[in-house]
């Protein structure tokens, strides 16, 4: 007899696994596909209606339940009134999730800064390549903006309009994205620096900071509305190495060429 037993009832074992792993995962998909085409909330119809629809057995489909269930894609509700409702987790529900599934991995603050850089950079040459005249003007609007910023600003008032320039040109590339991977590696730095919800304080001249800040980010603004994808890497790095010196309390935030 063979040491590990007999080799072809250990297959057909390892082959009947395979297809209700198979089975399961295909019907996962098929029903991820229905909640992404409706809306949240939307009633799929009662546990029989799925099971016929996704064409699975009963213990199939509960299998596919509670893993959606566990992703935040489904609900399911018992009674007379229950059934299979379609869920969309918010954006800042998978921000904290991922956040938090970060906090049980080995990440390094350069990784995560590296990451954010090159996200950011990628989002502005985008913009920049838009050339479009919604893009000029957004780009014309932010810049008075940002020119009009005293020096005297505060930390907190100044990362609000950082974050709110950002946002804009987010929705402007229309990367959502793009955002969530963006804010989520910028929003774990910070906390690894600083300690969840506190702003960092600069170990640095302020007027010196708001200056590098400003220059960098009309740098940004002037590419995307005049469609220089070359300048708008140049500004992005920039503007990235400006808040990284920031968060890490170098006192070193001039730009040099």
């Amino acid at each position: 007899m063979h040491r590990f037993g007999r080799p072809r009832e250990f297959r057909r074992m390892n082959d009947s696994r395979t297809r209700q792993n198979s089975t399961t995962d295909a019907a996962a998909s098929r029903l991820r596909a229905l909640i992404a085409s409706g809306d949240d909330g939307d009633f799929l119809g009662d546990e029989g209606q799925v099971q016929k629809l996704l064409g699975v057995s009963r213990t199939t489909l509960r299998q596919v339940a509670r893993l959606l269930e566990r992703e935040g894609l489904l609900a399911v509700k018992r009674g007379g009134n229950g059934g299979y409702f379609a869920r969309r987790p918010s954006l800042g529900s998978v921000e904290t999730a991922l956040i938090a599934h970060l906090e049980t991995l080995d990440v390094g603050i350069e990784e995560l800064l590296a990451l954010a850089s090159i996200t950011w950079t990628e989002s502005v040459e985008q913009a920049a390549r838009l050339r479009s005249a919604k893009s000029r003007a957004l780009a014309e609007e932010l810049a008075k903006l940002v020119e009009n910023i005293a020096p005297a600003v505060s930390n907190r008032e100044l990362i609000e309009v950082e974050q709110g320039i950002r946002s804009q040109i987010f929705e402007l590339i229309e990367s959502p994205y793009m955002r969530l991977i963006f804010q989520v590696n910028v929003q774990f730095a910070q906390r690894k620096f600083e300690g969840p919800g506190r702003i960092p304080e600069l170990a640095l001249d302020h007027a010196e900071f708001v200056s590098a800040w400003r220059n960098s980010k009309l740098l940004e603004l002037k590419a995307i509305a005049q469609g220089d994808v070359e300048l708008g890497t140049l500004a992005a790095k920039r503007t990235r190495e400006v808040w990284t010196r920031m968060m890490q309390g170098t006192g070193q935030v001039k730009l040099h060429e």
